[in-house]
């Protein structure tokens, strides 16, 4: 159900909209996840390799529609706040009508690159075949995961984080009874690790679509609305883009530094790959607290009720320390478990490679948390620009520091990068925040 987050608390309606997507998160990232667990123990090194590899150019090529669902979700919200329903409905029509399109030329043109691309970064010889099977199916079906995420957005936007978690949770059990068949029974390999992806992320956008259609009227459009609208679609690439641009630089620099790793050999690169793995569980409770505080944010700044987006950072920031208190020591103590999840062998290098980076980030993680909460405020204000600007600080700093401090740390350089770009990173949003001109950037002030 839709909820108007202009009333009320802000900690317990942000607590309300965080776990539903967080726990949203953490099945998504389950699509992947038992991908690599599967294919670490039951493949290998190699074609774990593969599939962390694959994930960065993944991101880049799926960045530009992604970026518009996220301009789709900020003008969604504002519209709602300010209760103009008819230009919420018009506006998410000329999305689904744009993002097909769009979403069809960059998967052709993402498998026709696949090859050129995985040789530019320097591609280890033994996990470029896994890389390159798996990046090819994921592409081939990337309008179902493309699909689900717009339909999700445009639920949060109106305060519904239950309904995609339930949809979620259906999906991602049949992942992973399909990367049981696929990989183990009938040895596919990586192969079927992308076709039990690609097939669960297919059921979870019908869900989504069809509960929209069947159960929310608000949401529900006329013929009339699935027709292109120049004028909405300028607006939403006013938000989209600034987003679609980060979500680039951001994949970009993912790639620089996976080029980095791989000259390390397949042993780190899968280390790295698993490390990661584990970084991604860590991160997506910041990450979506973030989301919940610009959904939250894009209601408010359409009601004009500027005060109560600060309280909403506030609250956010209380929800981020419970989290920090709650997370980080376990990734500091079971470092190495949680790595060797991931890897059929239980000692060497690569669990080596995966433990030393999670240990030397768990000081920095409260920097990227900040960083993503004041992010989230100003594009749900619809100050994207500076959210992005935050971005390119964070990132250029990562890649910057991952190569200039390489000589001296070798592979450690590619993670304290990364440290010093969120630091960095969080210094700029703050400084934003600070100024309050994010308060004048809403399409409905």
């Amino acid at each position: 159900m839709q909820k108007d987050l202009t009333k009320g608390d802000p900690l317990k309606l942000l607590v309300a909209l965080a776990i539903p997507q967080i726990l949203s998160a953490i099945l998504q990232l389950l699509y992947n996840t038992v991908d690599a667990l599967i294919v670490g123990n039951y493949v290998g090194e190699a074609g774990l390799a593969g599939v962390g590899i694959s994930m960065p150019i993944i991101f880049f090529l799926s960045s530009v529609v992604m970026g518009i669902s996220v301009g789709l979700s900020i003008v969604v919200s504002q519209y709602f706040g300010a209760k103009d329903y008819d230009n919420m409905a018009k506006s998410i029509g000329t999305t689904i009508v744009s993002l097909a399109v769009i979403t069809i030329v960059v998967s052709i043109i993402g498998i026709l690159a696949t090859d050129k691309i995985l040789k530019v970064i320097d591609t280890p010889v033994e996990a470029f075949d896994h890389a390159s099977i798996y990046l090819k199916i994921y592409l081939a079906g990337t309008i179902f995961t493309l699909m689900f995420n717009l339909y999700s957005a445009i639920l949060r936007a109106v305060g519904d984080t239950k309904s995609p978690l339930l949809f979620l949770a259906i999906a991602a059990f049949l992942n992973v009874i399909l990367d049981l068949v696929f990989i183990i029974n009938l040895s596919m390999g990586t192969m079927g690790a992308a076709l039990a992806t690609i097939i669960s992320q297919g059921v979870s956008s019908l869900f989504c679509m069809v509960y929209i259609r069947k159960r929310l009227p608000l949401l529900h459009l006329k013929k009339s609305d699935y027709k292109f609208d120049s004028h909405k679609f300028k607006i939403i690439l006013r938000f989209g883009l600034p987003s679609a641009f980060q979500m680039s630089v951001i994949a970009i620099g993912n790639i620089l530094v996976q080029r980095l790793i791989n000259g390390y050999g397949v042993a780190s690169a899968a280390g790295y790959s698993s490390g990661i793995r584990i970084d991604s569980f860590i991160v997506l409770p910041y990450m979506n607290v973030g989301v919940a505080l610009s959904n939250y944010s894009g209601q408010n700044i359409g009601a004009k009720e500027f005060e109560r987006v600060k309280e909403g950072l506030r609250a956010a920031a209380k929800i981020l320390l419970v989290i920090s208190i709650i997370t980080l020591p376990i990734a500091w103590i079971f470092a190495e478990d949680l790595v060797a999840i991931f890897l059929k062998t239980q000692t060497g290098e690569s669990i080596a490679v995966g433990a030393l980076m999670l240990r030397d980030l768990v000081p920095f993680y409260i920097f990227l948390g900040l960083l993503n909460n004041i992010s989230g405020l100003l594009r749900g204000a619809g100050d994207n620009m500076h959210s992005l600007y935050g971005s390119l600080v964070s990132i250029g700093a990562r890649v910057i520091f991952a190569y200039s401090l390489n000589p001296l740390l070798q592979i450690r350089s590619v993670w304290f990068g990364s440290a010093i770009g969120w630091v960095l990173g969080f210094l700029y949003v703050f400084i934003r925040y600070k100024s309050n001109r994010w308060q004048s950037k809403g399409i409905v002030i």
